[in-house]
């Protein structure tokens, strides 16, 4: 299942059990899958689900005053790549402190044949880049669960990355994305390698080295969470000494301050059916088990 369908079935479980929550799509209802309740509209004001338009500047500055109201928990979606419209209203979250929860669907270039001006490569390294912000990418339905949890918890806002295509369930707990990145598999043998993955290619990565006893996966669903935790949990999942390669299919920017090595798209997408852009951009299995 995508991650955005995940996303769906929890956002609807959350909103019968959590009243405040309020939602809505910038005209991308049914790509989002943000739907809730009834839709708020002219005459009838009872829902609480939010067709905003093309308008995703108004839209998050909306939510941000929907969370200043502290009786309400925003949610807003759109497209990762256009979260870019959305910014001074997601640094306004974060400098004041309103819990809105950005749900950015369609989380990287495997989104197909839109073409780069749909493809994000670069807003992974700009959402991280914000003080304050909460910056989610899982890999399956649990570490879904796992986010909007977070998400809920924390006092400020979050930003959940979510995947158009779909994911096998590879995790058996929502709890570890809490600690911001845990070891997925471990290695048996002697380690020779450490390799951090979000999202989507978590599970790339899985199937690539599960027959390779010296190498452990990483799974790393939100860099923000791992860095406050103690210095001890942070060497017991990044062994010192041991090299360390991230694989995102987004800029490396970023994975500096934990890899040496970074498998990753240092440029603007393509337009192609997701197995030929996954060739293109050598995020197969077999090319991974080459490097």
């Amino acid at each position: 299942m995508a991650t955005r369908k995940c996303s769906h079935v929890i956002l609807n479980h959350i909103s019968s059990n959590i009243t405040q929550l309020i939602g809505g799509s910038a005209d991308l209802t049914p790509s989002n899958l943000t739907s809730i309740d009834k839709p708020m509209t002219q005459s009838d004001y009872t829902g609480r689900y939010i067709h905003y338009g093309i308008r995703e500047h108004a839209m998050a500055g909306i939510a941000n005053g929907l969370s200043a109201s502290n009786l309400l928990i925003p949610y807003v979606g759109t497209f990762l790549n256009f979260i870019q419209y959305c910014l001074p209203s997601v640094r306004l979250s974060a400098l004041s402190g309103h819990k809105v929860i950005y749900v950015m669907t369609h989380d990287s270039v495997w989104l197909g044949e839109d073409g780069p001006t749909h493809q994000s490569v670069e807003n992974f390294a700009i959402c991280r880049s914000i003080p304050n912000l909460l910056t989610f990418r899982p890999a399956d339905g649990n570490e879904t669960s796992g986010a909007y949890k977070c998400a809920l918890e924390t006092n400020g806002p979050s930003v959940i990355c979510l995947s158009r295509q779909s994911l096998p369930q590879i995790t058996d707990s929502m709890e570890s994305v809490s600690q911001g990145a845990y070891v997925l598999k471990t290695e048996l043998d002697e380690l020779k390698l450490i390799i951090i993955a979000t999202g989507s290619e978590v599970s790339l990565c899985y199937e690539a080295i599960k027959s390779h006893n010296n190498i452990r996966l990483v799974s790393m669903p939100c860099m923000e969470l791992f860095d406050i935790q103690s210095e001890e949990y942070k060497q017991e999942i990044l062994t010192p000494n041991v090299p360390v390669l991230s694989v995102e299919a987004s800029t490396s920017f970023g994975w500096q301050k934990y890899a040496q090595h970074h498998i990753s798209i240092d440029e603007f997408g393509a337009s192609g059916k997701l197995k030929d852009l996954q060739e293109h951009f050598g995020f197969t299995t077999e090319n991974k088990q080459k490097k």
